[in-house]
């Protein structure tokens, strides 16, 4: 595969998107369906136009802590901040509101239901975690696959208990947005190729087929 050219070009202040509210709405809709089938597409919009927050209700929380971490997402892009281990956790914790989880590494081994691949055990979780940012920081070679991986091996530690899905989507256009390309939307219809490339790497270690769903989502 040949390198790509945007090798390290970054969107700034000058040139950073404006996500439209439709962007908006469709993301935080569609990232949320893969782990709470319960929300629907009027609760994002209607969670998103008030301004009276309430607490008290699960699904706009869910929503509106979302929005806060897509939020933090973009503020990191448009400083031209480097993701770092404690800001994911930082942004795991925006994620998860409330959560008492939030921010935190699992101290459970877990299974993922569906999956022929086993998260590794939590007490390899701190570990996995500072060699997947070590191969972040110094990935060459093809942009697409180190983006493809910011996103995959996230899904495949799974190290925190809950929002890992949401929150390796953020990852992945974090990574998107800082080097120039267009953030995505993985859409309910394309669930079926989506886990397929997660699956592809966590259990045979391809990362190709992730890499090739990528590049269709910013063609």
């Amino acid at each position: 595969m040949a390198e790509q050219t945007i090798s390290k070009a970054h969107v700034n202040a000058q040139n950073f998107p404006n996500l439209s509210q439709n962007f908006i709405i469709d993301f935080i809709y569609n990232s949320l369906l893969f782990e709470h089938p319960e929300i629907n597409y009027e609760d994002v919009k209607k969670a998103l136009s008030t301004k009276e927050f309430d607490s008290t209700n699960k699904q706009f929380s869910l929503i509106i802590n979302h929005k806060k971490a897509l939020d933090f997402v973009l503020d990191l892009v448009k400083n031209n901040q480097p993701l770092t281990e404690e800001l994911l956790k930082d942004l795991h914790e925006v994620l998860m509101g409330e959560e008492s989880n939030g921010g935190l590494y699992r101290k459970v081994d877990i299974s993922i239901k569906g999956s022929n691949h086993t998260p590794p055990s939590y007490l390899k979780v701190y570990d996995r975690m500072k060699k997947y940012f070590l191969t972040l920081e110094n990935y060459e070679g093809d942009i697409l696959e180190k983006i493809a991986y910011s996103h995959v091996q996230l899904a495949k530690i799974h190290p925190f208990l809950d929002g890992n899905g949401r929150c390796a989507r953020l990852v992945l256009n974090y990574f998107l947005l800082m080097n120039g390309l267009p953030p995505v939307i993985i859409y309910q219809e394309e669930s079926k190729e989506y886990f397929n490339a997660l699956e592809e790497y966590k259990v045979n270690k391809d990362i190709s087929v992730f890499v090739n769903f990528l590049k269709k989502k910013i063609s």
